[in-house]
């Protein structure tokens, strides 16, 4: 099974100067497409991607829920890709070619450098997630909404992992899970407690595990499974550029046929 994956096309940039701009190109040969997070905004992601040649397994990032609620995101994004070839996860599982895919956001336990209280203060004064994104009465989707979210992702990704099956596992978040995931050039920057745990505990029950968000590429092995994150990320010269071809992306090492094979 020739699977494709790619994250953090952050289509949602380009919405006003190149709408039309393909999302991405199928690659030759990919019978699954799996995009880990921040896709666009809202559910357009869905309908970006609802004709694409092979089924989609999609799992959103935090940039879906910009400008709105995140449950009602989530639920949005559920909903519109209902009867489609679309398999959106959210806390959710589904088996394909006899392997099982689970996938969520994930979000942060903020505990990656041993003090959760500063890290999400941190997060708070200096991530854009937390006055982009709201809460059902309106209220900003603080560091506490995103920790709570985190720990029921947890709960039930532990559930999963241990109930038997017999295929390969392949997980999806949007948030990464290793510290193994931070380019060195952010290396003890304080901003990584907001993007990534530290669960490698949790990757021996793993054959591939796929995250975003970093806007780095990594493709490693840890405790057994396999780690990959393919973001292609914001567009640097969107002001300037004159056609969507003439976009620079953030991530150089992007690749638009990133494919592995389970």
């Amino acid at each position: 099974m020739q699977v494709q994956i790619a994250s953090d096309l952050h289509l949602d940039a380009l919405q006003t100067k190149f709408p039309d701009s393909p999302a991405l190109v199928p690659a030759p040969n990919a019978d699954l497409l799996i995009l880990a997070g921040d896709i666009h905004l809202g559910a357009a992601g869905v309908d970006r991607f609802a004709d694409w040649p092979v089924p989609v397994v999609y799992v959103s990032g935090n940039h879906e829920a910009y400008g709105r609620g995140y449950s009602e995101t989530v639920s949005e994004i559920a909903q519109r890709a209902q009867g489609t070839n679309i398999h959106y996860l959210e806390r959710k599982a589904v088996e394909l070619h006899g392997m099982r895919f689970l996938g969520c956001c994930l979000w942060t336990d903020y505990a990656l450098y041993g003090d959760r209280e500063k890290s999400m203060e941190y997060a708070r004064e200096t991530m854009s997630d937390h006055q982009s994104i709201v809460r059902e009465d309106g209220s900003p989707f603080g560091p506490e909404e995103a920790l709570a979210e985190h720990r029921q992702a947890i709960q039930w990704l532990v559930k999963e992992l241990a109930t038997p099956f017999r295929g390969k596992t392949v997980v999806i978040t949007h948030h990464g899970v290793s510290p193994d995931s931070i380019h060195e050039r952010f290396r003890d920057h304080p901003v990584n407690a907001g993007f990534l745990s530290d669960l490698r505990n949790l990757l021996p029950f793993a054959d591939l595990w796929i995250h975003g968000h970093v806007h780095d590429s990594f493709d490693y092995r840890s405790g057994g499974a396999r780690v990959i994150a393919n973001p292609r990320g914001y567009p640097l010269n969107l002001a300037s550029a004159q056609r969507d071809a003439d976009l620079q992306w953030e991530n150089r090492a992007f690749n638009p046929h990133c494919v592995v094979e389970l």
